[in-house]
């Protein structure tokens, strides 16, 4: 049984992760409006929706950088900051995507792609009740002898900056907790749509709310998880009613502006 639901929520930007992920981008999220029971499963799983919308601020750091890559994420406008101490900061201030002290500080092929990228993943399953995204519940798969839920997300015309890129969820029937997540990469090359790559979740809770402790990249090949491609370790997650100062967010004198 296949239907489809277009979720009339609120979003601001979407993103992206490591090497070959990629991001969204949309507007306003205080998510007030129901969801369908498909989606409202899991998203109660995760810690719910009312636990979500309660939180302000989201701060992590991912380890896979030393020194590590610190988050900071304003969970209603999606404005963010990411900095590696000592070599650059970049972040959106909801306008423009910055880089200071200079573009050459900054080692990616394009600022703009990195934009909410990381956070979109860990944000899971949260992000996808957002404004403009497309719900559809899939029939039951199984990926390496396991039987998978599956739930997949599109984007409406001109959501964000990849809105031909997609995304599957695999839950566990059971718990329905997301257990692997597979997407594809639109950004640089929107032949890609249905090109996918898988990336696996080890889930921890964090203020109430389900947050990776990390998660594994992975080929997705014949539609079965394939070979390990990195691992992604997370730490120092918070989430917190607190707002944070909006000069956090703005653009540094003599930034490089995208």
């Amino acid at each position: 049984m296949k239907f489809q639901i277009l979720l009339l929520f609120s979003f601001f930007f979407l993103l992206n992760t490591c090497g070959d992920t990629a991001p969204k981008e949309a507007t306003a999220p205080t998510i007030e409006k129901s969801v369908p029971d498909f989606f409202k499963t899991v998203l109660d799983a995760h810690g719910g929706l009312d636990q979500w919308n309660k939180m302000n601020t989201l701060k992590f750091s991912g380890s896979r950088s030393e020194p590590p890559t610190d988050y900071v994420v304003d969970l209603k406008t999606r404005k963010e900051t990411i900095e590696i101490k000592g070599k650059y900061q970049m972040g959106n201030n909801g306008d423009k995507v910055w880089v200071s002290p200079a573009r050459d500080s900054f080692p990616g092929k394009s600022p703009r792609f990195m934009k909410n990228l990381v956070f979109y993943f860990v944000a899971v399953p949260f992000v996808f009740a957002d404004d403009g995204v497309i719900l559809e519940e899939l029939e039951n798969r199984t990926v390496n002898e396991k039987e998978y839920e599956v739930i997949k997300a599109t984007f409406g015309d001109g959501v964000g900056d990849a809105p031909e890129d997609q995304y599957l969820m695999y839950i566990n029937p059971n718990t329905h907790i997301v257990d692997f997540l597979t997407y594809s990469v639109t950004y640089f090359d929107k032949t890609k749509a249905t090109k996918y790559n898988a990336l696996k979740y080890d889930w921890k809770n964090v203020n109430g709310l389900l947050f990776p402790e990390k998660y594994i990249g992975y080929k997705w090949e014949n539609d079965q998880l394939g070979e390990v491609r990195y691992e992604s370790p997370f730490s120092n997650a918070s989430f917190s009613e607190q707002k944070m100062d909006a000069n956090t967010f703005e653009i540094p004198e003599g930034a490089y502006v995208e």
